[in-house]
């Protein structure tokens, strides 16, 4: 039973190619590299064939993988994907060491551009032992005020959409093997059902990017329309080698309500992205506070190290009971279709007779189309 749940935990790590440093590098938005104005999931012409194609992969390589590939299979249809391996060393016990490997994620996504004003996607994928996991939604686009409308199953925009799901402002750990919390992160988990949703995004002054949604239920899974999520987002830079990020993101349903702030900032070969959240109600009667931390450092093209710090207090009001995890690795780029990300974490909980586990190993090799 702890070797299942400990697998659950990791099985959902990096789920989507979405990278939020990517944008504060590039001081824009993910609607430059996505289908999805949001950002995750299917790369367009500009992610596959510029970022993925040139700015991403090893330099030696780049003579190896020039082929363009946009996944257009007809005028209309573009096809893509993301596949995930991944083999973890950890504790099962306090003497015991255990290694597995497994598939970890296999989404296939289809997108009708109908016309360069309005498309329809759909993302069908495993999750779990076989379970079926779909998002589907309609966009207009090139609206006045180059706003967009969106309309389907998908999760509102809020905060950022880091590729890490077990990180705390994004899900976190998904059973109580490790610290035995009553909680281990906020509510954007693996198992989260895309709720039936409306957005707008608008595009505003410089900048600025602002996008609010009505959706039904997300925290009680239910099909009342009850959910408003609004975010404000910033991009821009100072100059060639200055780019940042800021935003400020809201969600309320029923009596529970979360806030929070994030961004970036990259110089030269450097990135550091963040996020901070309140949340009041996520465990009834208490205020839950998460943070999020990364620095990454390319060193050459194609290899970036990486450091984060993740945090999750469920009860703030509480002395203790909090978990700190510390995660130090690298991911590398050989090809424009291939990421191999190695990391290391450690956890360090602040709960009395809390054991100190041994830090996990994870490999991970990553295929995109």
């Amino acid at each position: 039973m702890k070797f299942r749940c400990f697998l659950f935990t990791i099985f959902f790590i990096n789920l989507s190619f979405a990278l939020p440093r990517f944008a504060v590098q590039n001081g824009t938005s993910c609607i430059l590299c996505h289908v999805n104005p949001t950002g995750s999931g299917l790369r367009n012409d500009y992610g596959s064939n510029v970022v993925a194609l040139e700015e991403l992969p090893l330099e030696r390589w780049l003579d190896k993988d020039n082929e363009v590939w946009d996944g257009y299979i007809s005028d209309h249809l573009q096809i893509g994907g993301d596949f995930r391996l991944q083999g973890v060393q950890y504790n099962e016990t306090d003497s015991t060491r255990k290694s597995a490997f497994f598939p970890m994620q296999a989404d296939i996504y289809f997108h009708l551009k109908l016309n360069n004003n309005a498309g329809i996607f759909t993302k069908i994928g495993v999750r779990g032992k076989s379970t079926l996991s779909t998002e589907y939604w309609a966009l207009l686009r090139n609206l006045p005020q180059n706003a967009w409308v969106r309309v389907g199953r998908t999760l509102p925009n809020y905060g950022l959409r880091v590729d890490d799901h077990t990180s705390f402002i994004r899900g976190g750990n998904f059973s109580r093997t490790i610290s035995g919390l009553e909680k281990e992160g906020l509510i954007f988990g693996p198992y989260l059902d895309p709720p039936a949703i409306l957005e707008l995004g608008v595009p505003m002054f410089g900048g600025l990017q602002w996008t609010s949604s009505i959706s039904t239920s997300i925290i009680n899974n239910s099909e009342e329309l009850n959910n408003l999520t609004t975010q404000f987002n910033y991009t821009g830079s100072i100059n060639d080698n200055i780019t940042y990020m800021g935003g400020f993101s809201y969600m309320q349903e029923d009596n529970f309500n979360m806030l929070g702030v994030s961004g970036g900032i990259s110089y030269a070969n450097f990135t550091w992205t963040f996020e901070a959240d309140q949340a009041k109600n996520w465990i009834n009667g208490n205020t839950s506070l998460a943070l999020y931390d990364e620095i990454a450092w390319e060193i050459i093209q194609g290899v970036h190290l990486i450091g984060k710090y993740d945090f999750f207090d469920p009860k703030t009001d509480w002395k203790t009971g909090s978990i700190s995890r510390y995660t130090f690795g690298a991911e590398i780029y050989p090809l424009n279709i291939m990421e191999i990300k190695i990391q290391m974490r450690m956890n360090q909980v602040d709960l009395d007779n809390a054991a100190t586990t041994d830090p996990e190993y994870l490999i991970q090799t990553h295929f995109w189309f």
